[in-house]
């Protein structure tokens, strides 16, 4: 594609772009619109420009840039889908070059989470998109985007909750090319910095307590919420102990399984020698009370604890009961469950509360049920031994008399 074939094309696109904001957008759009859409080509062309780029690849990044956004001209919710079909109904209409128009598109849909950049040119678009991030009027966008939300989307947060939604954006993004670390990592970090700064200024303090919390009770009531160390940990905690459930109940049934042979079948064929061999009624006896013994501790080890299958309100808004737990909730209706759960996750102390109560219960259930194995297994191991001896005592004077 020669030049000045190029130069109509970008020159085209951007008088159709600039004709489409101009009709199809409100005063309501105060972020997504012509300045954001103008500041990305400016960002894809000074980033591409940075690394080497030139020719048909900043056209392509370009012409991206240019019909993103788009879609906002006729949809707020599902605009993705409408911008990439203008970018493809207005290439087409040039005849623009079909392997080039598949990269302009392929670019814009990178845009969209949660797709993540593979090729130079993706991560330029992406770095481009959201440079915003580093920007010194951060702040600025951040309000608009605000308002775009509450308006066309029906979503209106306080202070504290879009602060630390938007504080979590940026703390957990990072741009993809050296260029734009270099052009825009020092305003980021100095934004991120600022936006936890106002979280921290518009957090709520807890209800039904006028006091300050301590450092110590703050940070413990985000403990594992905000750590995902304390996730990892608890995450790990959790499998561990449900595998050595697991592994509990197959030695019960291990035990259950032996036991039930050793009655079944070899102590029938045994009694058969007792009235030849009148001494064999002692160990007989002692390996039939070791085998019940046993099967009664092995069987009390898997026996399931007693549940209520109800909370009740006071207990879930107090942070003493436990919805994760199917025990605590089977006999509830649904909207009685959804409401609780939707106070408990809600509340990030009681949320936290919740993972440690499950955890320390599903302990106290497997330090249960090995009191129980250990009981079982030392008494089998006993009656055992004891059998054997007891059958050779007898035997040793039988033969002696």
């Amino acid at each position: 594609m020669d030049n000045n074939k190029t130069t109509s094309v970008l020159e085209a696109a951007r008088a159709y772009a600039q004709e489409r904001f101009q009709a199809g957008l409100t005063t309501d759009h105060q972020y997504h619109n012509q300045g954001h859409t103008e500041r990305v080509c400016k960002a894809v062309l000074e980033l591409g420009q940075s690394v080497g780029l030139a020719g048909y690849q900043l056209e392509i990044l370009e012409l991206a840039a240019l019909f993103h956004d788009l879609g906002f001209t006729e949809t707020y919710e599902g605009h993705e889908a409408v911008s990439r079909q203008l970018a493809d109904q207005f290439l087409s209409s040039q005849a623009y070059e079909e392997e080039r128009k598949t990269e302009v598109l392929n670019l814009i849909d990178v845009t969209f989470p949660p797709k993540v950049p593979q090729t130079q040119l993706e991560k330029i678009m992406c770095d481009a998109d959201l440079s915003n991030l580093g920007s010194p009027h951060y702040f600025e966008y951040l309000q608009a985007l605000r308002h775009e939300w509450k308006t066309f989307l029906n979503q209106e947060y306080t202070d504290e909750a879009w602060y630390k939604l938007n504080y979590k954006f940026v703390k957990n993004h990072r741009f993809y090319t050296a260029a734009a670390v270099e052009a825009y990592d020092k305003q980021w970090n100095t934004n991120r910095k600022q936006l936890k700064k106002l979280r921290d200024e518009h957090r709520s303090p807890a209800l039904g307590n006028d006091k300050p919390a301590k450092p110590e009770q703050t940070k413990l009531a985000g403990a594992i919420s905000d750590s995902k160390s304390a996730q990892t940990m608890f995450k790990t905690s959790l499998r561990n102990h449900l595998d050595l459930s697991a592994l509990a109940d197959n030695k019960a049934n291990i035990m259950l399984s032996v036991n039930a042979l050793i009655v079944t079948i070899v102590m029938p064929l045994a009694s058969s020698y007792v009235s030849e061999h009148p001494q064999l009624v002692i160990p007989m006896l002692v390996l039939l009370v070791t085998c019940l013994t046993s099967m009664i501790f092995a069987t009390l080890a898997t026996r399931p604890i007693k549940m209520s299958g109800e909370t009740s309100r006071e207990a879930i808004s107090s942070g003493t009961s436990n919805l994760f737990f199917f025990g605590n909730f089977f006999k509830m209706d649904f909207p009685a469950y959804e409401s609780g759960m939707q106070e408990i996750v809600s509340d990030t102390k009681k949320l936290d509360s919740s993972i440690m109560r499950d955890l320390y219960f599903l302990g106290r259930s497997l330090g249960r049920k090995y009191r129980l194995l250990r009981i079982c297994y030392t008494i089998f191991m006993i009656g055992i031994i004891t059998t054997v001896l007891t059958y050779g005592l007898l035997i040793w004077i039988t033969s002696a008399i």
